[in-house]
């Protein structure tokens, strides 16, 4: 389909976004304005679009494209004379046939839509009556995300009769409709004549200041993209956080809700529009977060470890500046990808020529040959390189991946064009100079391209520039993570999360996690990573319900307020144990070492056990934290975490009381969570997993009957 769908078309095609046609429009309208160029920006309307392609001519075009016979007449079967009727009271309800329109609901719909467009978009595209906006050797006149069409264009009278012939000849062979009278226009710097011209000769819409388009505003005034799209969005939220703050929700459920419900309408604005967003911008919304995980009150667990991901001792709350950057560098990385791939990239190379944005980039910050007017995406997506290189050291420097031409520092490659033929054989980067380990030789690089006897001076030049000084180590310095990520020149799935978790642990809130420091205090044993890597896990893992699996957080984050903290808070005047031990109420002394709860632990281990019918260690590491037990399968782990988990639940009931529960409610409790499990198991269909876990516990219950 890559091949078959021109990068004009985002919708339905693998490795193509959304947010490539609206960072583009959003530069098309900057160029407009800063070169004073009059334009039209033209959002149309398709008029039920799925619904209107005509199959005679979606099967004709198939064949055309060179489809496998096959391919089309499995096709054809899927659309082989299908029938309908309209049940109305009182009507008749005689079956018609169906002859346009792909099927709702069919996966292959989308991609067939997309093809049946794409003779339009190629018409337009190359349309000579048709004039978009020239910039270097291309023209940027139309980009779509499936039916969503979006026409830049720089001699729009002209260009519109065309447009409308076109579209109506379309639409007579494939069934494809547009509605200008929905469509919108946006002009920049169009005289109001001309814009009224068009507005009554098309009966289209025209908007002054902002065209909808994507699920963002464009404006014609690029500084107003900010209050435009995000102060709306920003105040939707605060105001849902509010409402949503006294309903019935519990603190995990919570969490769950903005990663949900919050993070995707940011997330959305932070890859769709590439403009200036500070802490500061989004410090209101992360409160308003807090606000509404703690319901208003005292915050029980540092924000830094709930930021931390579930594998790394933490809840995966959404930072969101970090998100806004992990979503920008991720566009940066874009960058390096093929040109022909991204028509977004081709704009804001052509936008920066000479230059290219993914070799300035790696330049010193100081030594960048920018132009004095820049594009403010370009210059928005380095400002956040250079952030994150300072802040979170992404980046080498200097960096094996500064290029050699256009580099300052290396006058001769200032006129690139006397390296062309070393560029096309690789030589474009400090890291290239280098392979195996030592420097590269004419005669390597005469394999790769056909070079003249002149590209021998120009390749002593380079190869003398590298290997002068420290320069020959900075080639061969291995590359970070985010250098890998550039380096590879594609963009692979889960990008922004894999640059966002990259980002939180390089920064200082991953340090030492203060609840793993007091843990090992109490019990006085120091764990290796991997042992809380796999505390972790088993706490992620305890239980499919969100409520069982807050106890197992809270006791991880050391949650419960106790005589010692109490008293410290000027709740209560004394420190001492609530089960009238006579010790000192702490956290460790109130969940294991005080006597009636060493005793409710002593007959918990006897039920395991009894259970697993061998002797179960009482050990706080594996009773309050599920540290797993190197002699149980996983199965018995699983059913291990499940029953000492009601037996934490069930002490954790009797909070401030001076009694231990029994193990009837223990056993009770356990019986929660092989029902949730059960009904799970039944959804899932995976009850013989269930099975094995589970068949220990059976066969003690039926020893009780």
């Amino acid at each position: 389909m890559r091949l078959l769908i021109h990068p004009d078309q985002v919708g339905f095609i693998p490795g193509r976004q959304l947010y490539e046609n609206t960072r583009r429009g959003t530069d098309l309208v900057w160029w407009a304005r800063s070169t004073q160029t009059p334009s039209l920006l033209l959002s149309l309307d398709a008029e039920k679009a799925f619904d209107r392609v005509e199959w005679t001519f979606l099967f004709r075009l198939c064949a055309r494209l060179g489809l496998p016979d096959d391919f089309v007449g499995i096709m054809r079967a899927l659309y082989e004379k299908p029938r309908a009727q309209v049940k109305l009271p009182g009507a008749s309800r005689t079956p018609f046939t169906i002859s346009n329109g792909t099927r709702q609901g069919c996966p292959l719909s989308p991609i067939l839509f997309v093809l049946a467009l794409e003779p339009l978009l190629s018409r337009i595209r190359h349309s000579p009556n048709i004039r978009g906006v020239p910039l270097g050797s291309q023209m940027f006149t139309v980009s779509a995300y499936a039916d969503d069409i979006l026409l830049s264009l720089t001699d729009p009278l002209h260009s519109m009769q065309h447009l409308h012939d076109l579209l109506t000849a379309y639409g007579a062979v494939s069934g494809f409709r547009v509605n200008l009278s929905k469509s919108r226009a946006m002009p920049i710097h169009l005289p109001q004549e001309l814009v009224k011209d068009i507005a009554s000769r098309f009966n289209i819409p025209v908007s002054q200041t902002t065209l909808d388009y994507l699920g963002v505003s464009l404006t014609n005034d690029p500084t107003r993209l900010y209050a435009a799209n995000y102060l709306p969005v920003l105040r939707q939220i605060r105001k849902d956080l509010e409402d949503w703050t006294d309903k019935p929700i519990s603190w995990i459920g919570r969490i769950h809700s903005v990663k949900m419900t919050i993070l995707p309408r940011l997330l959305f604005l932070f890859q769709a529009l590439p403009v200036v967003v500070t802490r500061r911008d989004l410090a209101g919304i992360q409160s308003a977060i807090d606000a509404f995980i703690w319901q208003n009150k005292r915050r029980r667990v540092a924000r830094k470890i709930l930021y931390r991901p579930k594998t790394r001792g933490g809840l995966g709350l959404p930072n969101l500046y970090m998100y806004y950057c992990a979503a920008q560098l991720a566009q940066v990385v874009a960058w390096h990808a093929p040109e022909q791939d991204r028509r977004w990239v081709a704009l804001e190379t052509a936008l920066l020529s000479p230059d290219r944005p993914h070799m300035a980039l790696w330049l010193p910050k100081t030594s960048r040959p920018l132009p004095r007017i820049i594009c403010p995406a370009i210059a928005n997506s380095m400002r956040i390189f250079d952030l994150a290189c300072a802040k979170f050291s992404i980046a080498n420097v200097p960096s094996p991946m500064t290029p050699l031409l256009r580099n300052p520092a290396f006058p001769p490659g200032l006129d690139p064009p006397d390296f062309r033929n070393l560029e096309s054989a690789g030589l474009r980067r400090f890291r290239d100079v280098l392979t195996g380990g030592r420097v590269i030789t004419f005669a390597d690089i005469s394999t790769r391209t056909v070079l003249r006897p002149f590209d021998y001076f120009r390749f002593i030049q380079l190869r003398h520039y590298i290997t002068t000084g420290a320069l020959g180590r900075v080639a061969g310095t291995p590359l970070t993570w985010f250098e890998k990520l550039c380096s590879a020149e594609q963009v692979t799935k889960g990008l922004i999360s894999t640059i966002y978790y990259a980002l939180c642990a390089g920064s200082k809130e991953w340090d030492e996690l203060t609840y793993c420091a007091r843990w090992e205090a109490d019990l006085g044993e120091s764990l290796t990573g991997d042992e809380w890597e796999e505390i972790w896990e088993a706490t992620a893992k305890s239980s499919i319900c969100v409520t069982h699996q807050e106890q197992s957080f809270k006791m991880l984050f050391r949650w419960y307020t106790t005589p010692v903290l109490l008293c410290r808070m000027g709740r209560t005047t004394t420190d001492l144990c609530w089960r009238n031990c006579g010790l000192q109420g702490t956290f460790i002394h109130i969940w294991w070492e005080c006597p009636r709860a060493r005793a409710y632990w002593v007959e918990v281990g006897r039920l395991l056990s009894t259970v697993f019918q061998r002797a179960i260690l009482l050990d706080p590491w594996d009773f309050l934290l599920s540290r797993p037990k190197s002699n149980l399968t996983n199965p018995e782990q699983a059913l291990l975490r499940c029953i000492l988990l009601a037996a934490r639940r069930s002490l954790a009931s009797h909070w401030l009381s001076d009694v231990v529960p029994s193990m009837t409610m223990v056993k009770a409790k356990v019986s929660d969570v092989r029902l949730l499990e059960y009904l799970t198991a039944m959804v899932r269909q995976t009850l013989p997993k269930f099975e094995k876990t589970w068949h220990l516990w059976d066969d003690y219950v039926d020893t009780l009957r």
